[in-house]
């Protein structure tokens, strides 16, 4: 009896809620995408991540070189027409060419480990600014239209399933979220 009344109440207090509170959805991977920062941002990402893969690869480059030296010194450490000195000069040579390889592979694990967290970073901090931007003309639109509650229809639950299973068209917000974001630029820009 208990259970039955305290359904009964918690039904009762949610329909209550809903009575005097409205309530809208947005599609908040929608606007993300949408938005016109967003894909500055993305743009900008893009050049700097190409320019720091530009370096890795002349970096790169440099390795395969000092890699084609070494393999060259070596086997010319090992040629029996050579004298032994010459031999040791290129064995000695290889050995210092060795080094190089090793010092140039950790300067190139270095500099990818660095631009990775570089950009990483950059990324997020931009992403934070642009959820600010989207965070604060959500709640003006929801304060001018009197919506008390705003859910992310794009979320999703633990389980991988939709939080928001269904939500009429009548309180979905995201075009004119978009709208008041993208004030004032092309569709194109």
């Amino acid at each position: 009896m208990k259970k039955i009344m305290l359904a009964a109440l918690l039904a009762f207090t949610a329909a209550g809620y809903a009575a005097d509170h409205k309530v809208a959805v947005v599609d908040l991977d929608r606007v993300l995408q949408e938005y016109y920062k967003t894909k500055i941002v993305e743009a900008n990402l893009k050049r700097q991540a190409d320019v720091y893969k530009d370096y890795a690869q002349k970096l790169m480059e440099s390795l395969t070189k000092l890699q084609n030296e070494f393999t060259a010194l070596r086997d010319a450490a090992q040629n029996i027409a050579l004298t032994d000195a010459a031999r040791e000069s290129k064995r000695l040579a290889a050995q210092d060419k060795y080094k190089e390889i090793a010092a140039k592979e950790l300067e190139l694990r270095t500099y990818n480990r660095e631009k990775q967290a570089q950009l990483r970073d950059e990324r997020d901090r931009e992403r934070a600014a642009i959820l600010t931007d989207i965070r604060k003309a959500v709640e003006n639109h929801a304060t001018l239209a009197g919506f008390s509650l705003v859910v992310d229809k794009s979320a999703l639950s633990a389980n991988g399933m939709p939080v928001v299973l269904y939500s009429s068209k009548a309180v979905e917000i995201s075009e004119p979220v978009l709208k008041e974001l993208n004030t004032g630029r092309g569709a194109g820009k």
